[in-house]
């Protein structure tokens, strides 16, 4: 079963996620090559476009990507639930629109269910970073627990994040496995320590290290957002497969490409909330670089680590033979594989058109 991979004449260099040594910067390209995307021009307040060299040096944020053709549907039946759990989408977020674009060539029900997942997500998210429990070690801790417990026993679920939690999870666990669920729990442990972490440095004033944040933003971006592909396609990858090396790699690529991109649309919202976890300021303290030029040396990190998410789909036809997949299987682990590849170009669509880091 073979992947299918755009292709660019001008592939981006490779290099690990934990490279530190800077680039020498420069001023990020024109936006040239981007003809077509969609959404209205924004603001000047906002960062987004500066991802727009991206789209010249990475070949999987090349091709627009199409929209889910029920899109108007997946939003109105979002909007529903979300009112239903007592969440409030800030208007103009769109998470619907990344949804649509990142499961285009699916069924309403799995592009929904990730946009309920996303919506959770980003209210979950902002707990932490624009509210003081973002500072306080002992609220992280007690409000990871209460989730953990929610997942255990949903009667137990009371405010807003967490009743909407307890729905997101009995619907998405229904059809997986065990070993499924320990590993979903699992991610979500592992993003509880990093935020206690970024609420311990926000506490001492510290700024991570280059070599320190990609680790540390890959726990906080929510490790388990990356296994929810597969129920949201119906397919549980096999263990095996999933333990791999060339899997791992493949998700946590994914994972730093796009939490990456998102550091950088987000870095002007999160200076002026005096937030330091974002590759864009680590890179400028660690460095002593202007502006400008971290933004260009984490685009040069994001190309580079976007190229080890390309290699790594490569290798997976291998790897299925390897394992004695069916053609069935192997059809079903690469519909889970495309989305990962989709993914960076679908929320950078999705950063250039939504309002959510908009700064006034």
């Amino acid at each position: 079963m073979s992947l299918s991979l755009s292709s660019s004449p001008s592939p981006a260099p490779t290099a690990s996620a934990a490279s530190t040594e800077p680039a020498s910067p420069a001023s990020p390209a024109s936006p040239a090559g981007t003809t077509g995307h969609p959404g209205p021009p924004r603001p000047s307040g906002v960062a987004a476009p500066l991802l727009l060299p991206l789209t010249e040096l990475v070949p999987v944020m090349s091709a627009p990507c199409p929209m889910h053709p029920s899109v108007g549907l997946i939003g109105a039946e979002l909007a529903v639930w979300a009112r239903e759990v007592g969440l409030e989408p800030p208007p103009g977020a769109g998470f619907e629109r990344m949804a649509g674009r990142a499961f285009c060539g699916f069924g309403v029900e799995s592009a929904l269910l990730f946009a309920k997942w996303l919506t959770w997500l980003f209210h979950f998210d902002d707990e932490w970073d624009e509210k003081p429990a973002g500072r306080a070690a002992e609220i992280v801790e007690a409000t990871f627990a209460r989730l953990d417990l929610v997942a255990r026993a949903p009667a137990h679920a009371s405010s807003p994040i967490e009743l909407a939690f307890g729905d997101l999870w009995k619907v998405t666990t229904e059809r997986m496995s065990t070993r499924w669920r320990h590993r979903f729990l699992a991610g979500l442990a592992a993003q509880g320590e990093a935020c206690r972490t970024e609420a311990e440095n926000r506490c001492a004033g510290r700024v991570p290290s280059p070599a320190q944040y990609p680790r540390l933003r890959r726990g906080t971006a929510g490790p388990y957002l990356f296994d929810l592909v597969e129920p949201c396609l119906g397919v549980e990858v096999p263990a095996g497969l999933r333990e791999s090396t060339t899997w791992r790699t493949l998700v946590d690529a994914c994972n730093d490409v796009t939490a990456w991109c998102n550091d950088v649309a987000s870095h002007h919202k999160e200076r002026a909330n005096g937030d330091v976890h974002n590759y864009v300021t680590v890179a400028a303290t660690a460095f002593g670089l202007s502006d400008t030029a971290a933004v260009a040396w984490v685009n040069n990190r994001i190309a580079a680590r976007a190229e080890d998410l390309r290699t790594s789909a490569r290798r997976l036809p291998a790897l299925f033979d390897r394992f004695g997949f069916s053609t069935g299987q192997a059809r079903d682990v690469s519909k889970v594989a495309c989305a990962f590849l989709t993914a960076p170009r679908a929320q950078l669509e999705w950063l250039l058109e939504s309002s959510r880091y908009d700064v006034p």
